[in-house]
């Protein structure tokens, strides 16, 4: 019986391992670890903690990432440090930070959240000097038909409700094989679609056989 694949999940900043539960119940079987963080927990400890839930979990064998927002800024730094990544399906990424939270940091001096994802923060920088030869799937949220806001987009950059596109365009330039999808839906809808599902099962898990996902 051929062996099942690692696959390992990193949610978005406000969430938690659960919001994968609706991908989960359509994926092919595979063996799944959620990995859990807080926001204001520092990077490098989020990072250690990591490593070793998934040498506990899986020993020291290859794994696929499955990331949303915040989780896969984390997932990068995650690669870049383990080299046993598979591939890599990025889902709604602030690559390029977030200008909107360039000015809520200022109120929240003491949130780690913001202070990483304001442009061209030291934590970012690091993030765009990484190099990956792997594998990445780079799913763009464009917005649904009521997702955008003034605030995200800073009144005029088209958004998905919390990011704009621009910013998950700007994936790292250092990243070698990198397909970008646009899928028209809302910063947290992308966990919710059938497309995201398609795309998954299709760069993870190598199944063609689902309708081809949506673009536009």
């Amino acid at each position: 019986m051929p062996k099942l694949p690692n696959v390992v999940f990193v949610h978005g900043s406000g969430q938690s391992g659960l919001s994968v539960n609706y991908l989960h119940v359509f994926l092919p079987e595979c063996n799944l670890l959620l990995l859990e963080y807080a926001v204001q927990e520092n990077p490098d400890n989020i990072l250690e903690r990591f490593d070793k839930e998934i040498t506990k979990t899986f020993g020291n064998e290859n794994y696929h990432i499955i990331a949303h927002s915040y989780g896969c800024l984390l997932s990068t730094l995650l690669a870049d440090k383990t080299k046993r990544v598979l591939s890599f399906v990025a889902m709604s990424s602030p690559w390029g930070g977030s200008h909107a939270a360039r000015w809520i940091s200022m109120v929240f001096r003491q949130s780690k959240l913001f202070s990483n994802v304001k442009p061209n923060s030291m934590f970012l920088q690091g993030i765009q000097n990484i190099e990956l030869n792997i594998p990445v799937a780079n799913i763009i949220t464009t917005g649904s038909k009521g997702s955008p806001n003034d605030l995200a987009g800073l009144g005029s950059q088209h958004n998905d409700g919390l990011l704009t596109v621009e910013t998950q365009k700007k994936v790292p330039s250092k990243f070698t094989d990198v397909e970008c999808i646009e899928l028209p839906l809302s910063h947290n809808e992308v966990l919710l679609s059938f497309d995201t599902i398609n795309i998954i099962k299709q760069h993870i898990f190598g199944d063609t056989s689902g309708a081809e996902y949506f673009t536009e």
